[in-house]
């Protein structure tokens, strides 16, 4: 991948448009936008030579006199490179801000950058994009900044993903950003849902104003209509025309340079240069970026004078201070298509000559033709490097390159497969696919071969579908030994696990038992975690006990597990089987923490949807709404989109509870297309309950009971505790509000009898529930009184806090409706107490709403009455600590920008006056959700 940095301080000063008004419109808006609270971001797409690059230097020049900051890069075709540089030419200028970052990002971010000394894991690209993110914010403060990166198909993944993450936080700062893209390219994930600005052709009165005087109408319609209106062609078609084919009185040649023509004819004007300026063309378009310093110094040693090479190529070449460049992208990917092997290799190896490092390394390797078993090995040293400093993106590149230069086929193979793993990590999917085939179409080893699988499968956990996910990791179990098959049988046993596959988890918990080393900790708290919840699936949950509490307790007391971020989803997955999430929450919270400082975002983004789940749980909506809202947010910021399944659940729950109900309608959306895409049942049963609680929520009775009895029917309505016929306490609830009061009975009595004689029968909540369809279902108020006394006293208030108080709501209603309004009250106003400390405004209202019907006048609450948002709530968690906005920003990967505005935002919710008095308000909250 080659960059080069654009938009010096005179690239478009005193430039005009013609025929782009309305698009010039449109950019404006994008400046205008920018720090409004969405983020500012524009895509304009066009041919080639449709003016995109014209169009970004029209507006980096207006900007700037506007006191704006700058910043652009422009991709460049080529067809290897090393990763990062697109990235470096973007924030080069901001260096001097670098201290405002947080510590950890801005280590790694300047060992990607090769600001200092990278140390093992600092390339991490995540923690490289919140730096990004942390840097323009801070040059933001100072002067509003656009940015600008044109041909962004031909930009390194890993500078894209880092700009781009940044970009998509940056809603309430002063940053725009516009992109250049070709129109044959498909937009990437990341900016599937950004505003699109396509450029059609120019008008023939555009076209006449372009071309200048002299040119007759008809003739101006007749290029516009060979041309498509394309700019580009046109300023060609001015370059050939002489005055009497411009006036119309001679014939226009027989063809023009219509867009796809530009190619050959650039490539007809390349032909045309001297011999000696064709070599430095060569030896520009082979350098690593657009710095004209090694370049200049090559021609030197090639015998070359540089100063009349670049003359002759002034058509072709733009020298400006330290840079030289291509006047066009299509000149520079004509030029190398254009030459042959020879004369690149020539001129790589004259960069190789006057390089060091990494970078001499690289251009010998592209120097070399056929095998070099050194040059490999040197270039597989450079690979560890880039790891280090860049990320596994670069290392990827390099040690592929390393793969094609060793005659060891079994070597090859390997490095291969260590390639196509950076790419995937790197989030180069479609490059990863690509080697993982080559793999696997060659002959490599068994080894190799497992090793590409286990890619291939993770991969498309992420970005395919389970299905297939699952078929590559067995495979890749048939090939693997040692540590890798550990790898792959964990890993195939958690995609069994979401496929509802229960004797594929069998197997595969078993054969990671089996080849599990007990005497190394990572094995044994991973084959012991795996069995563990085996045996729980397999209906001995006392088994699986002892063998999860031991996973925990391997974790737990190895130094380098404890803080191990990739083990915090295995962590949380403990508690999840064991269900029970409260023993996991001291150290969950540990690992969570230790991972925002660390910056494992991926990871992080995950484990908060788990997280999320078990505070919910618990009864902790508070943070599990912001906890699950920033797991949304991290998994679509990290096109991670397909890992989203479970933290849309939650925040459709959570949002539903709150009475945001188009909220809680489109994370559903979300879900239900994570399940169609890995091909689930269009409603499984854990997705079903969710569907059927936010029907319930926003008074659809009618889809409450289409659903659930549909899972009864399929799935004899399992519950979270496993416990059949689970769903019965909602659907019983739906029934009797439609008045279906015999259906009602008889489903309380099939749940009845069908739970007594399970072990679910002794889970405290399953029991409650049994009480609580029994309360709602009596024929008289002395019988309804007694079971949900009942179910009052079976809730566990550790973790059922939210169907405690909606059966306190239910009692409070019962003993309203049955005149003891005095008694009503008292439970009415517990329940909306508890429904406030967990923020659950919908529940609260209908709490009050009851209250106010037993004749008791309520108290005006101060406030706007709005609930707070997701990220509205996890900055007032982390304000009413006592951090710092800058704090904040830090660990939420915002910018102190966005803090800023949802403190403010909050205590007008919450019409509290200063950050003491919110500390304030959620140390209560707390005191109230903890009390039993």
């Amino acid at each position: 991948m080659r960059f080069m940095a654009i938009f010096s301080h005179e690239v478009g000063a005193g430039r005009v448009t013609v025929g782009r008004d309305v698009e010039m419109d449109h950019l404006a808006r994008l400046l205008a936008d920018a720090g409004g609270g969405r983020p500012a971001i524009t895509v304009v797409r066009g041919e080639a030579g449709s003016g995109k690059t014209h169009l970004l230097e029209v507006l980096a020049a207006r900007a700037r006199d506007d006191g704006w900051t700058v910043l652009g890069v422009s991709g460049v075709e080529a067809e290897t490179g090393l990763s990062g540089g697109g990235l470096l030419a973007v924030l080069r200028p901001l260096r001097d801000l670098l201290p405002s970052v947080p510590s950890a990002q801005a280590e790694a971010l300047a060992a990607v950058l090769g600001w200092r000394r990278a140390r093992a894991g600092s390339g991490d690209r995540f923690l490289v994009g919140a730096a990004t993110l942390s840097l323009l914010a801070a040059a933001a403060v100072q002067h509003p900044v656009l940015l600008l990166l044109d041909d962004v198909q031909w930009l390194d993944v890993g500078s894209v993903d880092a700009l781009m993450f940044a970009a998509r936080r940056l809603g309430h700062d002063r940053v725009a950003t516009a992109l250049g893209i070709r129109e044959d390219v498909a937009l990437p994930l990341r900016l599937a849902d950004v505003d699109v600005l396509d450029l059609a052709g120019l008008t023939p009165g555009s076209a006449r104003e372009l071309l200048g005087p002299g040119v007759a109408n008809h003739v101006a319609a007749r290029l516009v209509a060979e041309t498509g209106g394309n700019p580009l062609a046109l300023r060609e078609c001015r370059r050939v025309l002489d005055g009497a084919q411009r006036a119309g009185a001679a014939p226009l040649p027989a063809t023009l340079p219509v867009p796809q023509r530009l190619r050959t004819v650039y490539s007809d004007r390349l032909a045309a240069l001297p011999p000696d300026a064709w070599q430095a063309v060569v030896v520009c378009a082979a350098n690593l970026d657009g710095t004209a310093g090694p370049v200049l110094t090559a021609l030197a040693e090639l015998g070359l004078d540089a100063e009349v090479c670049i003359a002759d190529a002034a058509d072709v070449l733009d020298l400006a201070p330290g840079a030289l460049v291509f006047r066009h992208p299509l000149l520079r990917s004509t030029a190398w298509v254009r030459a042959s092997g020879r004369e690149r290799c020539a001129a790589h190896a004259a960069l190789a000559a006057v390089t060091d490092g990494a970078v001499s390394v690289w251009h010998r390797a592209e120097a070399t033709t056929g095998h070099d078993p050194a040059l490999a090995d040197q270039l597989a040293a450079v690979a560890e490097e880039e790891r280090a400093r860049h990320g596994p993106g670069a290392a990827s590149r390099a040690i592929e390159r390393a793969a094609r230069l060793t005659p060891d086929a079994s070597q090859r193979g390997e490095w291969l497969a260590v390639a196509t793993e950076d790419a995937f990590v790197a989030g180069d999917s479609a490059r990863a696919r690509q080697l993982a085939a080559e793999v696997l179409a060659s002959d490599a080893g068994p080894a190799a071969r497992a090793h590409v699988l286990f890619v291939l499968g993770t991969l498309e956990q992420a970005h395919g579908t389970l299905t297939a996910a699952k078929g590559r990791l067995a495979q890749a179990a048939e090939l693997a030994s040692g540590d890798v098959l550990l790898r792959v049988l964990v890993e195939l046993f958690g995609v069994c696990h979401l496929l509802d596959d229960t004797a594929g988890m069998l197997v595969a918990a078993e054969r990671a038992a089996a080849v599990a080393d007990r005497d190394r900790p990572e094995q044994d708290m991973l084959a012991s975690y795996v069995l563990g919840a085996a045996r729980v699936v397999d209906g001995h949950p006392d088994v699986g006990a002892g063998l999860l509490h031991h996973a925990t307790s391997v974790a737990e007391s190895d130094d380098r597990l404890r803080d191990d971020p990739r083990h915090l989803v295995t962590s949380l997955l403990i508690s999840r089987w064991l269900m029970d999430p409260l023993p996991a929450l001291p150290y969950a919270e540990r690992r969570i923490g230790r991972a925002r400082e660390q910056g494992a975002l991926g990871v992080l983004a995950g484990g908060l949807a788990l997280y999320a789940m078990g505070l919910a749980w618990m009864g902790d909506h508070v943070r599990a709404y912001a906890a699950a809202g920033e797991s949304v947010e991290l998994l679509e910021a990290l096109d991670l989109r397909l890992d989203v399944g479970t933290a849309s659940e939650v925040m459709a729950l959570e949002s539903a509870y709150r009475g945001a109900h188009d909220e809680a309608s489109r994370h559903l959306l979300r879900a239900r297309a994570v399940v169609a895409a890995n091909g689930f049942d269009p409603m499984p049963p854990h997705l079903a309950r969710i569907v059927a609680t936010c029907a319930l929520c926003a008074g659809d009775l009618e889809t409450v009971v289409v659903v659930l009895e549909d899972q009864i029917a399929r799935f004899e309505g399992v519950g979270a505790y496993l416990e059949p016929l689970g769903v019965a306490p909602d659907l019983v609830e739906a029934y009797v509000g439609l008045g279906r009061d015999e259906d009602a009975r008889a489903l309380t009595a099939r749940f009845r009898d069908v739970v007594q004689g399970r072990p679910q029968a002794q889970i405290p909540p399953v029991a409650a529930m049994v009480s609580r369809c029994e309360g709602l279902v009596a024929d008289d108020l002395g019988r309804a009184e007694k079971a949900l006394e009942q179910a009052l006293s079976l809730h566990d208030p550790r973790t059922d806090r939210l169907e405690s108080a909606r059966t306190r709501l239910i009692l409070g209603m019962r003993l309203r409706r049955g005149g003891r309004r005095v008694d009503a009250r008292t439970h009415l106003r517990t329940a909306q107490r508890e429904f406030e400390a967990m923020g659950l405004t919908l529940w609260a209202g209908r709490a009050a709403a009851e209250t106010a019907a037993t004749g008791e006048r309520l108290q005006t609450r101060e406030g706007t009455g709005e609930p707070l948002t997701s990220q509205e709530t996890r900055v007032a968690l982390l304000v009413a600590t006592g951090l710092t906005n800058r704090e904040v920003a830090a660990s939420l990967f915002l910018s102190p920008k966005t803090v800023e505005h949802h403190v403010g935002a909050v205590l007008r919710k919450l019409g509290l006056r200063s950050r003491t008095e919110l500390a304030r308000s959620f140390a209560r909250a707390d005191d109230a959700t903890e009390a039993p």
